[in-house]
């Protein structure tokens, strides 16, 4: 309702601004999940991309590194989510994953992974947000290929100049077998 009182409309994440008639400014919020769409549904990989707080790069620290990776490994252990592939870079994450059969949606996995790492953080020294509110998602189809995403996954240090081969980064991984 806060948006309401702004004359702003939520439909989503993207804010698009729309002129209309009393020149009162509306803005529009596009949709990034599909309506309808069980994003607890075990039989459906995701491919995920999760920022840190713009203009940070806060996994530089091996300590706030090892926290992240350990969480995953919570969730691989205690929710049955499998991690097909990830890639830690300084200042997001990619995953490739399914979620577990306990009726979590994806949302509500990466939330708590969220959750959990701010709070880590914050024992470290960081102060306020670690994550932008929002991630992205993709959903794999049937026709798509895991293993070529997988391998997107892997080669983005090397895009970024980080690393001349992928398996020189430490903080890239295939865990659990497609």
């Amino acid at each position: 309702m806060r948006h309401e009182q702004r004359g702003w409309r939520t439909l989503g994440v993207r804010r698009y601004h729309l002129p209309v008639a009393d020149d009162a400014p509306t803005y529009l919020w596009k949709r990034r999940r599909l309506p309808g769409f069980d994003y607890a549904n075990p039989d459906h990989a995701y491919f995920l991309t999760v920022c840190a707080r713009p203009g940070t790069a806060p996994f530089t620290d091996p300590a706030l590194a090892r926290i992240l990776l350990e969480s995953m490994d919570w969730l691989r252990e205690h929710r049955g989510v499998r991690v097909y592939a990830y890639c830690l870079m300084p200042d997001h994450i990619h995953l490739l994953l399914r979620p577990g059969g306990g009726g979590q949606t994806v949302g509500d996995l990466i939330r708590s992974l969220k959750r959990f790492t701010t709070r880590q953080s914050w024992s470290l020294g960081y102060e306020g947000v670690l994550w932008q509110s929002r991630f992205y998602d993709h959903i794999l189809r049937r026709s798509e290929d895991g293993w070529a995403i997988a391998e997107y996954i892997r080669q983005n240090p090397v895009r970024k100049g980080l690393v001349a081969e992928p398996d020189d980064y430490p903080y890239t991984g295939l865990p659990d077998p497609m």
